[in-house]
């Protein structure tokens, strides 16, 4: 497995890995690629937005894509995105997109991670050594 960079010239490859990551449990989500090439392309619209995948060969197993959030004494980064599809899940590859993540961010100087995550996460997040702080997320459906 190979761990590289990707930027904006990836958002093809990217939609449809996400969209296949997606379509199973827990989520059972119908993601057009369209919609997944709208999403993958807003992350990395962002401020300093940054996006690592895995490759086998030529294909994106997974990625992680987030982007810099500054703050008032230290610049965190926000993971928007981390997603591996199916057939390569279980297989350490999320694990490898976070540490290879980290290893970018320490040289950029940024020590901090921030995530939201489902409940059915929690536990490979908090093995990855994630945990939670003190702040809630907070939603209103209009």
């Amino acid at each position: 497995m190979e761990y590289r960079i990707i930027s904006a010239d990836n958002i093809e490859e990217l939609a449809a890995a996400m969209a296949k990551s997606y379509s199973e449990p827990p989520w059972h989500e119908t993601w057009t690629i369209e919609k997944a090439k709208e999403r993958t392309g807003s992350i990395l619209s962002n401020y300093k937005a940054l996006g690592i995948a895995a490759y086998n060969g030529e294909e994106i197993t997974g990625a992680i894509l987030g982007f810099t959030d500054p703050y008032e004494d230290e610049d965190f980064f926000f993971v928007s995105e981390l997603f591996v599809i199916p057939e390569w899940k279980r297989k350490g590859i999320g694990k490898a997109l976070i540490h290879s993540l980290e290893n970018e961010l320490k040289e950029k100087g940024i020590y901090t991670l921030q995530l939201i995550s489902i409940s059915y996460n929690q536990e490979f997040y908090k093995k990855a050594g994630f945990s939670n702080d003190s702040v809630s997320v907070l939603y209103k459906r209009l």
